[in-house]
């Protein structure tokens, strides 16, 4: 059995409900919770229904209500009509519906026991419905384009398909670990850490038996003085290790100040995330180094905090006055099991940090030029295809610009991107940046 549904005709209903009533029923049953009309639902998962009820019903009388009623089903909405109306009438303590039987408990009772809406109840009344079994026996097409959603909820119901979720899950305490001691106050930072060492072994632990990785952790430190300090500590991709842990952690002593002696401490774990993570590619030669890159990577934002970066752009015309760097946190940056269809992959523009000045060979085309080779570096790069010119100006007097930009494909292969000023001499060509 699932479900037990304990109601009493004397009880008070909605805020006036006795609080203590629904306590000392946890004391009985694993979950408790109260629905409409004051109606008390009993977890019976995993337990025998018939004695959670009779145990339920004792806490009930126990504060005066010897009139509950009680019922019990594998089903929300056949514990309830066996409860509020089955019960009564039959004058029994509880009534268990026998597993299986549910739509066929509540199939020759009124439509009444549903608590159908009053214009949903009228219709029905019209089209000669009075029974739940009448109602379930419809199509399930017909119900929706005559009475509409609340119509298919209703004869859900009658069919004892009752999809209500009336006990949530209760998510699992994060691991932790404490240690307090009163005849003594720690000052010693080495024994401090001795202490926490072992804390976070037992955190970790606990970590990698749940298949979870933990990307903050909180150490508490109550103090002599009877106050705590909290100090977070995160890391920039989420562990299990309690060697990375101990590391944030002797990093983070380096600059606390504790305004008295410890006389406990407590090691929290605040978020995790779990082990789950694409596979690689066996033939990707850069799959293999990915994980080292990754670790250097996040080794540096701990150290040294914001070394991962995301351009910002403005709507500058010159595009190396257009970006600035913003800090970009590490939940964002791509990781080595990354899935490949999750990247947004595409050709990304390289700028020099100043435009080069190459030289450049062109041939004339209606009102201006194109490149067909450039030398870089003592050496000439044939252009086998050029689009182009983009042209860029403004600015005034002294800060004016004017530029021509040619998005140039080398026989290569290779992308790059030159311009010219067309106010100057044809020959300034500039080496602008690549794609890669």
């Amino acid at each position: 059995m699932s479900y037990v549904c304990l109601w009493s005709p004397s009880w008070p209903t909605g805020a006036d409900f006795p609080a203590d009533l629904a306590a000392s029923l946890l004391g009985v049953a694993p979950h408790v919770a109260i629905g409409e009309r004051s109606l008390v639902w009993g977890d019976a998962r995993g337990l025998h229904g018939g004695h959670l009820a009779d145990a339920m019903l004792r806490v009930a009388s126990d504060y005066g209500f010897d009139d509950a009623r009680a019922g019990v089903a594998l089903t929300p909405i056949a514990a309830e009509v066996a409860a509020v109306h089955s019960a009564i009438e039959a004058d029994v303590p509880f009534i268990m519906v026998k597993p299986g039987s549910d739509a066929s408990f509540i199939a020759p009772r009124k439509l009444a026991v549903l608590s159908p809406p009053e214009h949903i109840a009228a219709l029905l009344q019209g089209l000669g419905i009075e029974t739940c079994g009448a109602l379930g026996s419809l199509d399930a097409e017909s119900i929706e384009v005559r009475l509409g959603v609340e119509g298919v909820r209703l004869w859900q119901r009658a069919r004892a398909e009752d999809d209500r979720w009336l006990f949530r899950s209760l998510p699992r305490p994060l691991p932790n670990a404490s240690l307090e001691w009163v005849e003594y106050g720690l000052k010693d930072p080495e024994r401090l850490l001795f202490v926490i060492n072992s804390l976070a072994g037992t955190v970790c632990t606990s970590l990698v038996q749940r298949g979870e990785r933990a990307r903050e952790m909180a150490l508490v430190f109550a103090l002599g003085n009877r106050t705590q300090r909290t100090h977070l500590i995160r890391s920039s991709r989420p562990s299990a290790e309690q060697k990375r842990w101990m590391r944030l952690v002797r990093e983070a002593l380096d600059t606390i100040t504790l305004p008295d002696a410890v006389m406990g401490v407590t090691l929290r774990v605040e978020s995790v995330t779990g082990n789950e993570g694409a596979q690689g590619d066996l033939f990707d030669r850069g799959f293999a180094s990915a994980p080292a890159v990754e670790d250097a990577i996040v080794q540096l934002t701990d150290d040294q905090g914001d070394v991962v970066v995301a351009p910002n752009n403005s709507r500058h015309p010159l595009l190396e006055m257009r970006t600035t760097w913003r800090r970009r946190e590490s939940a964002d940056v791509p990781t080595a099991g990354a899935k490949q269809r999750d990247l947004d992959l595409k050709l990304t523009l390289q700028l020099l940090p100043t435009p080069k000045t190459v030289t450049v060979d062109t041939q004339p085309r209606r009102d201006h030029v194109v490149p067909t080779r450039y030398l870089d570096n003592n050496e000439w790069h044939d252009i086998v295809e050029t689009a182009g010119p983009d042209r860029v100006s403004g600015g005034h007097w002294a800060g004016s610009y004017s530029r021509e930009y040619f998005r140039c494909v080398r026989e290569d292969g290779m992308m790059v991107w030159l311009f010219r000023n067309p106010q100057q001499q044809a020959t300034d060509w500039f080496l602008h940046g690549w794609w890669d």
